[in-house]
């Protein structure tokens, strides 16, 4: 039997790509200014953004590195109760204060003085010699794979935690937007279907990330408040993809870039892995954007197998170094012994990362370790997944191009040979940029 229809075939790849590139545009031009001009909370929220460079530890309690600590000779402040805050330097004491603002005060000061005094006789006498109580343990952070896109992993953290509290206020959940470090958006006006260019086509992200914050920072990122998600994952020019007013939310970005085609070490028949000084590169960039998170307290967390793909970043390492920081491990791979260099991610509750690509999920899970599978996400359009995979499919293909070509160059010691090569090794990667 045959087809009661004639089947649709998909446009080429190019076509489809100027098709999408329009489609960005009239939404980054117009939609977008229309939503910042009735919203005051969006609008607030893209000129709220900053650029946060190498962001100090989070140590234990809480406390970022570098705040002024009691006994140094910089600015304190003393608060009491109906008095307010009160200026010391030299980290003067109360007792100093106390005995200083008496001798000066006559009277009054002795009154006070004496008023303090019995204050002090009744908290003693309510002193229990009982051992204090243990503090509670902090609760063991829950981590998640999730085979889909980073907009349906935070929507599903942010829907589940309100049928679960609906009457506690909330956080936004906080985002790890890959981004670009060299342009604002990567190539969402030209078509692309990297995550960047996915979050800028779905929310109000890209106003927020100003011309004057980049080049982006080695450590550190731009913080985003307040970005309003009004498009679901969906093809750009499906009207099923478009929120209405009571299914749009929000959430808070950190945008940060990761390595770019990094030297990778390993022999033909090896797998190629990230050498020493990168991988403590990348530890260090993924510290930074837990520092950030912690800093504006959120709690849930949507990350990714970030640098993969496009940036030729191991799925390998990535996964095992976010493993480690998570942990609170040390370069030597051990959980730091000592207290003071032990740096907790306090108050986040929740991490998801969320992979599209199938096959990278697994193979991010396994290197993950923890147990940890992969969740299906929900059901994808058909042809957002057909593009999802060929665009995929090229740059593999690419990758492996490249990656012959370089251990062919390797061998060649005719300097003319080796020149052209290197030409058509330039060209090679610049296609392979242009699908991040």
């Amino acid at each position: 039997m045959g087809r009661t229809e004639k089947s649709q075939g998909l446009a080429p790849p190019t076509v489809r790509k100027d098709i999408r590139a329009k489609q960005a545009r009239h939404i980054i031009n117009k939609t977008i200014p229309a939503i910042l001009a009735s919203n005051s909370k969006a609008r607030k929220g893209a000129d709220e953004s900053e650029l946060i460079v190498d962001p100090g530890p989070i140590k234990i309690g809480g406390v970022q590195d570098g705040v002024a600590n009691e006994g140094s000779g910089e600015i304190q402040y003393l608060k009491r109760k109906g008095q307010g805050k009160r200026k010391i330097k030299g980290g003067v004491g109360d007792n100093d204060m106390a005995s200083r603002a008496g001798h000066e005060g006559g009277y009054k000061g002795k009154v006070k003085g004496k008023r303090r005094q019995e204050s002090i006789e009744e908290n003693l006498s309510q002193l229990s010699l009982q051992p204090p109580q243990p503090s509670s343990p902090t609760p063991e952070l829950k981590i998640r794979i999730l085979a889909t896109d980073t907009l349906t992993a935070a929507q599903t953290l942010k829907f589940s935690a309100t049928k679960h509290n609906s009457n506690k206020k909330h956080l936004n959940i906080c985002i790890l937007n890959m981004a670009s470090p060299l342009r604002p958006g990567g190539g969402v006006l030209s078509g692309a279907t990297s995550q960047e260019e996915f979050l800028c086509a779905r929310t109000t992200l890209l106003p927020s990330l100003k011309e004057s914050f980049y080049r982006l920072p080695e450590l550190g990122g731009i913080f985003t408040p307040n970005v309003l998600v009004f498009r679901s994952a969906g093809p750009l020019g499906s009207a099923k993809s478009r929120l209405g007013p009571g299914e749009r939310y929000w959430v808070d970005v950190v945008s940060a870039g990761m390595l770019r085609f990094p030297e990778l070490e390993g022999g033909e028949e090896e797998t190629r892995r990230l050498g020493k000084n990168d991988r403590e590169a990348v530890e260090k960039k993924m510290r930074a954007v837990l520092r950030i998170a912690c800093q504006k307290e959120a709690k849930k967390l949507v990350l990714g197998a970030w640098g993969c793909g496009a940036y030729g970043n191991p799925v390998t390492d990535i996964a095992q170094a976010w493993r480690k920081v998570l942990d609170g491990e040390t370069n030597s791979g051990k959980k730091s012994k000592n207290v003071s260099d032990v740096e907790r991610w306090n108050g986040v509750e929740e991490v998801i990362f969320a992979v599209s690509n199938e096959k990278m999920a697994a193979e991010f899970a396994k290197a993950f370790g923890k147990g940890i599978e992969v969740e299906k996400g929900p059901d994808r359009i058909a042809e957002d997944e057909e593009e999802d995979d060929e665009e995929d499919q090229a740059a593999e293909e690419l990758k492996a191009k490249i990656g012959e070509m370089e251990s062919q160059l390797a061998l060649v010691w005719n300097p003319d040979l080796k020149a052209r090569m290197g030409v058509i090794l330039d060209g090679l990667r610049a296609q392979l940029q242009e699908r991040e």
